[in-house]
């Protein structure tokens, strides 16, 4: 996983040309884009126009990908065949999001280059089929997120929903930009350096480590490198149990306390950690898979589950993903539990997926939960991107 990203440097993300206001579209106009222009302030943009870097002129006639044939097509709207502008200007913007070291792109909705999940059938008659540009597809093939401007603002618009008064978490690149997710019981933020004694507590536990994957923390500065490390990478939080005082000055966990939305709950120390991170298993960049470990003098308590649920809330709200995954060692009948009741679906059994720290190759259980499933369950409690 990604390290910290240096205090001041900026997140590079491209973006379509023609919605920062460049007159690059194939009529000759732009298309500006009010929440894509505002990110200028915030981060660093690389403007792309493919069909530009493929030589097309501008203006030129409309074009649209022949979504009927399985063999990539791209025609103009006067039958001219148009694939090979098409891919060769993919194919620099390809090039030039990696020199510029982009991991995600924001791309014109519904454009034969830059489309995200739905573009025209290529029968001109206005028909939206599911699909990508053929920009959006090289740049996933090569693991860079695409995303169109719609997908953004619904994820700007879950978060702010929400209120934590920070930085979208869609567009953070590190641990320390995303926010603080509160439940019932807990608090879930970003791990802090201070945090390395707790982290070795429960990490120095041979059965914490090896249900999880990793060897037992020896000393802390084991802990203190995975909060470097792993801990550092966005959308992986710290679990923090919540502490109340009741009226006796009492310190209780029982109910949560009343607090304004600015202010964080009070919290005892970390009992673990909970994230969304790649899926080894898949070159998909729009799946993270569910990670966590909990510290043994909290299991049983449903607190795993309880902070596994908010972690994908969040996944599929304010990251706009269509997919978690979640896997487990098929002896870790606890882990299971937790992903049972978060409501992914087994999908099967990878034989000898991976070594545990002793050196043995061991099963994995592979599980997903799809965004509409989960929308589906949640009901009216979930805040649908794109809806």
């Amino acid at each position: 996983m990604a390290g910290r990203v240096a205090e001041g440097i900026k997140m590079k993300i491209a973006v379509s040309a023609c919605m920062l206001g460049e007159p690059c579209r194939y009529d000759g106009a732009s298309k500006p884009v009010e929440v894509v222009g505002a990110l200028k302030a915030t981060h660093d943009l690389v403007p792309v126009c493919p069909e530009v870097a493929g030589g097309l002129p501008i203006p030129h006639p409309p074009c649209e990908i022949v979504t009927a044939e399985r063999a990539l097509r791209v025609i103009d709207a006067q039958g001219a065949d148009q694939t090979d502008a098409f891919l060769a200007g993919a194919r620099q913007v390809v090039e030039l999001v990696k020199n510029e070291g982009c991991n995600l792109a924001i791309l014109k909705a519904k454009s034969p280059s830059c489309g995200c999940g739905r573009i025209y059938d290529g029968t001109f008659s206005n028909t939206l089929v599911p699909g990508y540009g053929v920009a959006a597809r090289l740049l996933r093939g090569e693991g860079i997120r695409a995303i169109s401007e719609e997908l953004l603002s619904a994820c700007l618009q879950a978060a702010e929903a929400h209120g934590h008064g920070h930085k979208p978490p869609v567009l953070a690149s590190s641990a320390q930009e995303c926010p603080a997710l509160v439940t019932e019981r807990l608090v879930l933020r970003p791990l802090a350096e201070s945090d390395a004694p707790d982290v070795f507590a429960y990490c120095c536990d041979s059965d914490v480590g090896a249900d999880a994957g990793w060897p037992a923390h020896r000393s802390e500065a084991d802990a203190l490198d995975f909060i470097r490390t792993a801990g550092a990478a966005p959308h992986v939080f710290g679990v923090f149990e919540r502490l109340n005082t009741d009226e006796t000055g009492n310190v209780s966990c029982e109910q949560p306390a009343v607090l304004s939305a600015n202010e964080l709950p009070p919290t005892g120390p970390c009992i673990g950690s909970v994230g969304l991170i790649p899926d080894p298993q898949r070159r998909n960049p729009d799946c993270l898979m569910l990670g966590y470990a909990l510290a043994k003098p909290a299991w049983g308590r449903g607190l795993m589950t309880e902070a596994a649920r908010e972690v994908i809330r969040y996944g599929f709200e304010e990251l706009g993903l269509p997919l978690i995954t979640c896997t487990h060692y098929t002896f870790n009948n606890r882990s299971r539990r937790v992903i049972e009741k978060c409501g992914f679906m087994r999908e099967g059994t990878l034989h000898g997926g991976e070594a545990t720290p002793d050196g043995l190759m061991q099963d994995l259980a592979l599980y997903s939960l799809a965004a509409s499933a989960w929308q589906e369950a949640a009901g009216d409690n979930c805040f649908a991107p794109g809806a």
